[in-house]
């Protein structure tokens, strides 16, 4: 089963370490109970995210993409990131949590040759794990 969410016109993310009494409300919801300082990254254009399932030998395993564009320099930095998407009606999605296994962020340089096409770093984070995307509650 693969879902796709688009129209995602807010990405943020956090070093995992600050997201300490979060509340898993099942494997789909998750609440964090005070504010925390996410950074916004400069998106362009619109992200998206792809949600995958397989099952195997009994265990069920999401895998979740999300592909964004920014114009700004990006770099990891040995950090364990987690990263908080917002659709543009409003719903808000946590991609990893302050456990094992961490999401896996990449940056690569975007130029292609026609000038009508998007531009700029290309930040792909993949997160494989027994859980599903987790919708935060507010």
């Amino acid at each position: 089963m693969t879902q796709l969410l688009q129209n995602i016109n807010r990405v943020e993310f956090i070093e995992t370490r600050y997201l300490s009494n979060m509340v898993l409300l099942g494997n789909n919801e998750v609440a964090l109970q005070y504010w925390r300082n996410f950074i916004e990254l400069c998106l362009v254009g619109l992200a998206d995210v792809e949600v995958s399932q397989t099952v195997d030998n009994g265990s069920r395993l999401t895998t979740v993409k999300l592909t964004a564009r920014t114009t700004s320099d990006f770099a990891v930095d040995n950090r364990r990131l987690a990263w908080r998407i917002t659709t543009v009606t409003g719903e808000q999605y946590l991609i990893g949590t302050t456990e094992q296994p961490f999401p896996v962020t990449t940056v690569a340089n975007d130029f292609p040759d026609k000038a009508t096409s998007q531009s700029g770093k290309k930040i792909t984070v993949s997160w494989q794990t027994p859980l599903n995307i987790l919708k935060i509650k507010g």
